[in-house]
């Protein structure tokens, strides 16, 4: 016996399915006359008749059933093949692309992710650097696979899990006298980089005591800029910003350079390294705690995808 062709099954499921020769014909863009002439062959090479043409509409016979029934399941196992090969064409061009602010693609991620290569040599990543706004357009339109974010309004129909809780502090420059009154509240490059910092006894600043002095902050839309606003405003005061930044990072080397006072992620000073230009206090604000989000696509989830969701649930990272 012959093997029976993928596509001459495709075609005997079809006229099960329609109980019609003509209009399996015209559902495959096929004449009448030669897909006909396909089934008998098919026919002739299991030696059993497969359909009782002399009904109408047009039956299975009983052993056209046994075989109907394996050629579903042989369908089945096609559909499969040919999607894990698209996703393996998919992995061989770009695996996976990630989206993330500017902080994230230079210190966070490039550990991550060179791991993680290392456990699957050969995947192709990509990090699109993307702000909030531009990481829910990217998301929507399939740019980008995995997204981090801390903002809390991302669409709900993305599926979405907390990979951290995320600290803030107040990151002061160092030639600003306020600090000499403040000295047993800095906190140091090791309390931060351990966590230590976060402990009960270690004492936190009040907001109100920076009140006089001149802020940096991110740019409206962001979440450290309505964070930052809500700090200040319920110690009392409004904060008087001299700039406004795009990015978190030049906020905290324009705070190191002088320019005024600013929030930052309790994880920027174990990527930078120690400082002297910077003190840095804890805040006593419930505000001062933020979840670090990674958003996805569900119903377009990847093998490779969900691997690496793994990897990043399974590895600590400071904050």
């Amino acid at each position: 016996m012959e093997p029976v062709e993928v596509r001459d099954m495709l075609y005997i499921l079809g006229v099960c399915e329609e109980r019609s020769f003509s209009r399996a014909a015209e559902k495959y863009y096929i004449s009448q006359p030669a897909l006909s002439k396909i089934v008998k062959r098919v026919e002739g090479n299991l030696g059993a008749q497969i359909f009782d043409r002399s009904s109408v509409p047009l039956k299975v016979t009983p052993e056209g059933e046994v075989f109907v029934d394996y050629f579903r399941k042989m369908q089945e196992i096609h559909l499969e093949i040919e999607g894990y090969c698209d996703e393996l064409r998919r992995h061989r061009k770009c695996d996976l692309n990630i989206g993330a602010p500017s902080f994230f693609c230079t210190y966070v991620l490039p550990p991550l992710i060179n791991a993680f290569k290392m456990e699957y040599p050969g995947i192709a990543i990509k990090m699109i650097e993307s702000n909030d706004s531009d990481l829910c357009k990217f998301l929507k339109a399939g740019m980008v696979d995995l997204g981090f974010s801390v903002e809390p309004t991302m669409p709900s129909n993305f599926k979405s899990f907390v990979l951290q809780k995320e600290n803030i502090i107040l990151a002061v420059p160092s030639s600003l006298a306020i600090n000499r009154e403040l000295l047993s509240y800095a906190i140091g490059y090791e309390d931060i980089c351990s966590g230590r910092f976060l402990m009960p006894e270690i004492p936190g600043v009040q907001m109100e005591w920076f009140a006089k002095e001149n802020f940096l902050f991110l740019k409206r839309g962001n979440d450290m800029h309505r964070r930052g606003l809500k700090i200040c405003r319920d110690a009392g005061f409004e904060p008087n910003i001299v700039m406004e930044m795009d990015q978190l990072l030049s906020a905290c080397y324009l705070a190191g350079a002088g320019s005024g006072i600013t929030f930052i992620r309790a994880s920027i000073p174990y990527y930078i390294g120690p400082s002297e230009e910077l003190v840095f206090y804890k805040i006593n604000h419930p505000d001062t705690t933020r979840n670090l989000s990674v958003y996805y696509r569900d119903e377009e989830c990847t093998a490779l995808q969900k691997l690496f969701i793994e990897h990043l649930k399974n590895t600590p990272m400071p904050g």
